[in-house]
């Protein structure tokens, strides 16, 4: 059977292999002969412009030369590049990385994991759940060591404080020193309290008006203290009771609220044990009209005797 003779002037784009690896032989077969490709069986003689493979193939397929006038190309690893142009660098990304096929392996795609079963708006990483976590221990801390917030649930501290007045309890200045009067301390329910069905998440406000060693009196509408009569101007009216002497004990406080005949205060149910005291009041911030310190301005109360009430 008769055989042409052609040459091949222009290829077909092979993506993956270079011009050096393959050859072209041909298959013989009893009736005829047809192209097949052997990477290994030949080697191609090339130009710095051309490539030009030999081989045979059978004339009833009536294949004609190619024409000179087509532009030649060469080619390239990855793909055809035209001699006229520049050579680009092909960049090629591997799609599974190490993990293979499914993609989820490789090293550039590192996605940190998210709390999944939320809302979009509600997810949040590792590091976000530190910064809450540090946030809330930060607040917690500076709340039962330095200072907190409480409001005011009754008159019994009227017209110093009104119902619904918010105010700023420190604890520092108590590390320091003991608790004097007129310091206006909030805490919690005594014992004699407790026996009769408070707890200790019961918190109250109160002055004190004497400390460990004090002997405290009400008469004829005055706080005496120590045989002084206490100058009191906070307060809203005299008291209309009377109260026999008491002696502070140690490591206790004598209390009772500005407005004298409308508070629950130690004139009936004893002196304050002061581990119970969790703060003093510093500071009002609302409402905002009524925003001011709380603390007076002569500090604690000193008492100076009188020689009227000395004789009483």
């Amino acid at each position: 059977m008769a055989m042409l003779m052609i040459s091949l002037q222009q290829l077909p784009p092979f993506p993956s292999c270079s011009a050096s690896d393959f050859s072209f032989a041909p298959f013989k077969n009893p009736n005829f002969s047809i192209l097949n490709f052997n990477p290994l069986s030949r080697t191609l003689f090339h130009s710095h412009t051309h490539l030009k493979p030999t081989f045979r193939i059978a004339n009833f397929l009536d294949l004609k030369p190619l024409s000179s006038k087509t532009r030649s190309k060469t080619v390239n690893c990855n793909g055809l590049k035209d001699s006229t142009e520049e050579t680009k660098p092909v960049l090629e990304v591997d799609p599974g990385g190490d993990g293979g096929g499914d993609g989820g392996g490789g090293d550039d795609e590192k996605v940190e994991k998210k709390i999944g079963g939320l809302p979009e708006w509600l997810n949040f990483t590792s590091d976000d759940a530190k910064t809450i976590f540090l946030a809330i221990a930060v607040s917690l801390a500076f709340r039962e060591f330095v200072a907190e917030p409480r409001y005011i649930p009754s008159l019994s501290m009227y017209p110093t404080f009104e119902v619904g007045d918010r105010l700023v309890a420190e604890k520092v200045s108590y590390y320091f020193r003991k608790p004097c009067p007129n310091d206006i301390v909030i805490f919690k329910s005594p014992p004699v309290l407790q026996e009769v069905g408070y707890t200790d998440y019961d918190v109250f406000i109160k002055r004190v008006v004497a400390k460990e060693g004090d002997v405290v009196e009400v008469h004829g509408g005055k706080l005496i203290v120590n045989g002084v009569v206490r100058n009191e101007d906070y307060i809203l009216e005299a008291p209309n009771y009377d109260m026999t002497k008491v002696r502070v004990p140690e490591n206790s406080v004598f209390v009772m609220g500005d407005n004298r005949n409308n508070s629950y205060d130690s004139h009936i149910w004893g002196p304050l044990p002061a581990k119970n005291i969790i703060g003093r009041s510093v500071l009002r911030y609302w409402p905002p009209s009524r925003v001011g310190g709380t603390v007076l301005p002569d500090g604690c109360a000193v008492d100076k005797k009188e020689s009227t009430l000395a004789s009483q």
